[in-house]
């Protein structure tokens, strides 16, 4: 995720000025995204006629990225001090704090690092007295950004990729997000790996397969082919570093590198097919890709909006139109005009033509409804997203 990071990462910097005279009923929607490069808050005033969050009064703040422990993921620590710092620059303009109708969060690894979401929608009351609270995995966020709210499904591709079928109710489909070493077809890590694979067959002298381009680009950036293993198996951060490598390999495609083409190339086909199974029967046919890895390049694009084409002949690809922050900020609106069931029941109506938000662990929780519900007993459809399946950097803002 491209985010400017904080001198001091434990203290939030404000990156737009707090609104000195707002007019009208002072209620916000606060939106936050947090990944592994960064986190991201942006609150808005909340029109309570209307119900839009208007851009006349924003404001925005920049944290650290999310850490993970023998513990888990201290993805609450960071929410609350983004809300906390938040909080301290309007009531340090204002003499008083601002009144937070809803705060909703959408964060890499809630589902298999975060064992309780109640830490979280905790840090939100706690942080800004949030009076509802939305506590999503990045998937969903990035599927509300990339359709706007609208049903259909999303592959978000970045380190890791995964895609999500949903109409934020009843039908929630899900397809990889199965990490570097299992799945994350067509991700910035796999993209990585097929190019040093590439790279080392070069270096092998292997009469197929091989890339002297990308063998050079491999030891200008990492050191002599010997050392890769070394520096690849024994860390913990290997998605990334895999993933470090595809601007090289998108760089060889564009300079006719015919081994970065087909990489590029495959990881299109394998993006399109996670989308097309993602993109399950009562979901209407619409579908968006999304994050920095597209910027690879036509040969990735190209193959997968053929690719999709041909599995789904009846489905709209359309450009995706916001980012995960986007999306949460959305996921925040929604809350604040009620249009939410902590308790699974449907019925709650929609808001602009978009499915209400029905809670369904581990994808979504709500707070401020009412009691959390049980996990859904659709286990297999609905396992949220790995730590690296956010996206990574390539040029832009990946989801």
């Amino acid at each position: 995720m491209t985010s400017t990071q904080d001198p001091d990462p434990a203290r939030p910097e404000a990156r737009a000025d707090v609104p000195a005279t707002p007019t009208g009923p002072s209620r916000w929607i606060v939106a936050i995204d947090v990944g592994g490069s960064g986190s991201r808050l942006v609150a808005a005033r909340h029109d309570t006629a209307t119900g839009a969050a208007t851009t006349a009064h924003r404001t925005s703040l920049t944290g650290r990225p999310v850490a993970i422990g023998p513990e888990g993921s201290n993805v609450a620590e960071v929410v609350h001090d983004l809300g906390a710092a938040f909080v301290a620059a309007w009531t340090e303009t204002h003499g008083e704090p601002p009144v937070v109708a809803a705060a909703a969060v959408g964060a890499t690894g809630v589902a298999t690092l975060v064992p309780d979401p109640a830490v979280i929608h905790d840090a939100l009351r706690a942080s800004l007295g949030a009076e509802r609270t939305a506590v999503a995995a990045d998937a969903v966020t990035a599927h509300l950004g990339a359709l706007g709210g609208r049903a259909g499904a999303v592959v978000a591709v970045g380190t890791g990729t995964i895609a999500l079928g949903t109409d934020l109710a009843g039908t929630w489909q899900r397809v990889d997000g199965w990490g570097h070493l299992l799945g994350d077809l067509g991700s910035a890590s796999w993209i990585g790996a097929h190019g040093l694979r590439a790279a080392l067959a070069a270096h092998d002298r292997r009469s197929t397969g091989g890339s002297r381009p990308l063998l050079a680009a491999a030891t200008a950036r990492f050191g002599p082919a010997p050392t890769w293993p070394a520096q690849l198996y024994t860390r913990p951060d290997r998605a990334q570093v895999l993933g470090s490598f595809t601007p090289d390999v998108a760089a060889a495609a564009a300079a006719g590198d015919p081994a970065a083409v087909q990489i590029l190339t495959e990881a299109g086909r394998h993006l399109a097919e996670s989308l097309a199974a993602a993109l399950v029967p009562g979901l209407p046919p619409l579908a968006a890709a999304t994050g920095g890895v597209l910027a690879a390049g036509p040969s990735l694009t190209g193959a997968l909006a053929r690719r999709f084409a041909a599995l789904r002949p009846d489905a709209e690809l359309v450009p995706s139109a916001g980012t995960p922050l986007d999306g949460a900020l959305h996921l925040a609106r929604l809350l604040a005009e009620g249009a939410g069931s902590a308790d699974g029941a449907e019925g709650a109506g929609s808001v602009d033509g978009t499915a209400a938000l029905v809670a369904h662990e581990p994808w979504l929780s709500l707070g401020g409804y009412g009691p959390e519900p049980a996990p859904a007993p659709d286990s297999g459809k609905r396992t949220a997203s790995h730590p690296d399946s956010h996206p990574a950097p390539i040029t832009g803002d990946p989801t």
